[in-house]
């Protein structure tokens, strides 16, 4: 089975790729001449000649309207140059002339789904199962288009068939993972989650899944070392990487958890205001915990860390300057204050902000 996957949210799914050929059976009830040019249709399709082929698939229908894979053919070469609307009229054309054809049904319903017409494709799909229940293909599909629509409980239905007919594909238990986890059947996805065989393509974002179920049940340990075998199959899975250093935070483990969320910053340019709040969350911990062992220089370096993806928040700027009176760096202090004062949201930190005040004023005094 040809199967494409693709990252979309909150799904990974896609439907397979649309395969233009002959029905070999069917083209030899056609003339000489219609066969002669489908023949040369699926050469320039070979050759990536698509508007040649469409060329010669139309010369073949003037010898046999009936000839449903030609119409096909036509639709899907329309879709490979980009005119998928332009193809529609072939595609259905080519049901009607052989509407008992559930591989014609199929490809259609296929190729809308690829082309974001979700609701169209399960309905032709569906058709298609209806002709063929047990064809795999046909099935695995219909759950996708199931799952495009939010309706898991048929897609479950669909994967759970298909996994009964071919039953060492890992996107079809990984598919069937899926649809259990939007259904909270959480011990049922773990169970399809793991049948992923480790050496699948989509092995990674299996124990990806499962790390995040074990994360939901507090087994921090157990969703560390599932998403550590994720990420030693693929290192550059950033949604891995994110939900390891969540984890490492979640431990303690602020210094480790910080190297891998900048990393991530980095590789994004910075254009991340949700990571660039959690690095200012796990810096502004760390340094508490630094300032808990009355380290208030490197509390003091930790929250100026923080400050740099959280500028405009005012208990930041106001640790700044608590960690800077405690080391003596009074005009630290004062910028920070003042900082603060121009960001405070609520009574409390201008309460704050006014006792600080009050201290720099003591020590100034005591210092003349």
């Amino acid at each position: 089975m040809s199967i494409f996957i693709k990252k979309i949210t909150p799904v990974l799914l896609l439907l397979l790729t649309v395969n233009v050929f002959a029905s070999t059976n069917l083209l030899e009830k056609s003339p000489m001449q219609a066969q002669t040019y489908f023949r040369e249709g699926i050469r320039q399709i070979k050759r990536k000649n698509y508007r040649a082929a469409i060329r010669s698939f139309r010369n073949a229908i003037q010898y046999d309207q009936n000839l449903g894979e030609a119409y096909l053919n036509i639709g899907a070469c329309y879709e490979r140059i980009g005119n998928f609307e332009k193809g529609i009229p072939y595609f259905e054309k080519a049901i009607s002339v052989d509407d008992t054809n559930p591989r014609l049904i199929y490809l259609f319903g296929a190729a809308l789904g690829r082309n974001n017409k979700r609701k169209e494709a399960v309905k032709y799909l569906e058709r298609a199962v209806y002709l063929d229940p047990k064809n795999p293909d046909y099935l695995y599909n219909l759950g996708v288009g199931y799952s495009s629509i939010t309706q898991y409980a048929n897609a479950a239905a669909c994967f759970e068939e298909v996994s009964n007919i071919v039953s060492n594909n890992g996107a079809i238990w990984f598919n069937l993972g899926l649809s259990r986890l939007f259904l909270a059947q959480t011990n049922k996805a773990v169970t399809a989650f793991e049948k992923v065989e480790i050496d699948s393509p989509i092995a990674p974002k299996a124990l990806y899944y499962l790390a995040l179920i074990e994360k939901s049940k507090g087994n921090c340990d157990k969703a560390i070392s599932k998403i550590k075998m994720s990420i030693a199959l693929k290192p550059d899975e950033i949604d891995s990487q994110y939900l390891y250093a969540m984890l490492l935070g979640e431990k303690g483990n602020y210094k480790n958890a910080i190297n891998i969320l900048e990393k991530i910053y980095q590789i994004n340019d910075g254009d991340m205001n949700a990571l660039g709040k959690k690095l200012a969350i796990f810096y502004k911990k760390w340094a508490e915990n630094a300032f808990n062992l009355n380290e208030y220089e490197t509390a003091l370096h930790r929250y100026n860390q923080a400050e740099f993806y959280l500028p405009n928040d005012a208990n930041i700027q106001l640790k700044i300057a608590e960690c800077a009176l405690k080391v003596s760096k009074d005009k630290i202090a004062k910028q920070a204050i003042k900082r603060a004062r121009s960001c405070a949201e609520n009574e409390f930190q201008e309460g704050k902000i006014a006792e600080l005040d009050k201290k720099i004023k003591k020590e100034s005094v005591k210092d003349k």
